[in-house]
């Protein structure tokens, strides 16, 4: 097995678009707290478009379960920033869950993507896209698994321009949508990385357009 870049240890430092630094690292444990300040500051439009559902607060065993990950399993990486007196300011945090209810190796994954407010517009999720692609790609996973609305024609056009190859399924008004994910080197700059319609889609994701995971939105309490 090849050594790993996206290990406990990883920092990466950015600039985005507009020139403000940010910073990328695993999420650990101990950022609750920074989670729970980070939500707080979210419009009620994107948190109803995060979750599907009006949503005032993250609560304690929400927090432990989208901080306390596994980081093989269940990975999700964080950017931060920092205040003008040095406090710690989430930006943004993307996120897979490694599907485990199918035969044989499993190798498809539930995917999501969440920039704050202040932080759309900047080129931070196409960043977060990438990081999160090429750390699937070293924990095994082939393949992303989306959720889009069944009524949403644009978004279909748009993951079938994606992927031509890709599956779907309809269940309640939710079509469920799997695609290969591209060969992604670890430390690819965004601006190297040709633009499509794989990078439109995330980019809807992460600002809240679409909806990417049933299961992080069905894991939570719309309270």
């Amino acid at each position: 097995m090849s050594p790993r870049f996206f290990t406990p240890d990883y920092v990466e430092r950015a600039e985005l678009r507009d020139g403000s630094p940010v910073t990328l690292r695993l999420v650990r444990g101990d950022d609750k707290e920074l989670l729970r300040r980070e939500f707080e500051r979210w419009s009620p439009d994107s948190r109803y478009a995060r979750f599907h559902a009006p949503k005032q607060r993250l609560t304690d065993d929400e927090l432990t379960y989208l901080t306390e990950t596994d980081q093989e399993n269940h990975f999700a990486i964080g950017a931060v920033s920092e205040t003008a007196d040095g406090e710690p300011l989430g930006l943004g945090i993307a996120r897979f869950i490694r599907l485990a209810d199918q035969l044989g190796e499993p190798v498809t994954a539930e995917a999501a993507i969440s920039v704050a407010d202040h932080a759309q517009g900047k080129g931070l999720g196409r960043l977060l896209f990438l990081r999160l692609v090429a750390a699937a790609k070293e924990r095994g996973i082939e393949r992303f698994r989306c959720f889009v609305l069944g009524s949403n024609s644009s978004m279909q056009d748009l993951i079938t321009a994606i992927a031509p190859d890709h599956t779907t399924e309809l269940d309640a008004g939710v079509m469920s949508i799997d695609f290969a994910l591209p060969a992604m080197e670890p430390d690819v700059a965004a601006a190297e990385t040709p633009e499509g319609g794989m990078y439109r889609l995330f980019r809807a994701v992460a600002e809240g357009a679409v909806r990417l995971t049933r299961r992080l939105v069905d894991s939570v309490d719309p309270d």
